[in-house]
């Protein structure tokens, strides 16, 4: 079985890739209940895949990893995948000592940048560009999976760069920047596409009723208007979701 935690949706097509040449099935954390985890199944692996957040992990896969029912659900080969836009640092290793395993594989894949909050992302010829490497990327990895290949990425830039950055995620990740402008059309994908829950429509528009969300931008990158904003830098870049291109 492989969990996956997404927001824009390039970790849901890695695991949904990686699924169909591992023989596998894919299952969103968002909506899985730990306490009723599907079975190992017939390959005796599990796989996690997420996408970095400040060289670490998204909260809602920090939560999952450590529910003592996940870690008693998983299998005798456990790897991860790690989607990112430059480096995955050492976010696999977090996973580890969360699940209190070494993990048997770990890889990354870059795919296209989305972190609009920060920055512009790609645009669609690069993003195509992009994912048509990570394709290749998912191939390889495909295989190391299925033939159980044992593969670290321990390395000590790596786990300083998780060390001095992961921080920063837990206090920038509140709601409090998050807007929505007049172009709102009040059709409730933002409701809908947030993982965590975090929006509701009153009188026809989204508001975040908790001060701290995944920061997976889901919302911002996925609204068909482009009316959610954050903050006055959003309104000059592009947006970018997996969901657009494919």
């Amino acid at each position: 079985m492989i969990f996956y935690f997404s927001g824009t949706g390039n970790s849901r097509y890695a695991a949904m890739k990686l699924a169909h040449l591992t023989g596998d099935r894919a299952y969103d954390i968002a909506k899985l209940d730990p306490g009723a985890l599907p079975n190992v199944g017939d390959f005796n692996r599990t796989g996690f895949v997420f996408p970095v957040y400040f060289s670490g992990l998204p909260a809602m896969v920090r939560e999952f990893a450590r529910e003592p029912r996940v870690q008693e659900a998983l299998g005798n080969y456990v790897y991860c995948v790690i989607t990112c836009g430059a480096s995955a640092a050492a976010a696999d290793e977090k996973l580890a000592r969360l699940l209190d395993i070494e993990l048997d594989f770990s890889a990354q894949v870059v795919m296209p940048d989305n972190y609009v909050l920060m920055y512009d992302p790609c645009d669609p010829a690069q993003a195509r560009k992009t994912l048509a490497q990570a394709d290749r990327m998912l191939d390889r990895i495909g295989k190391d999976i299925l033939d159980g290949t044992e593969r670290s990425r321990k390395n000590l830039l790596k786990n300083v760069m998780t060390a001095v950055m992961s921080p920063f995620y837990d206090l920038l990740r509140g709601t409090k920047k998050f807007s929505v402008t007049d172009a709102c059309v009040s059709c409730g994908q933002c409701e809908a596409n947030c993982p965590q829950g975090v929006i509701r429509l009153r009188d026809g528009l989204p508001v975040w009723t908790q001060r701290k969300c995944q920061h997976c931008t889901a919302c911002i990158n996925r609204c068909p208007a482009q009316a959610i904003q954050y903050g006055k830098g959003t309104a000059a870049r592009g947006r970018y979701s997996i969901y657009n291109l494919k």
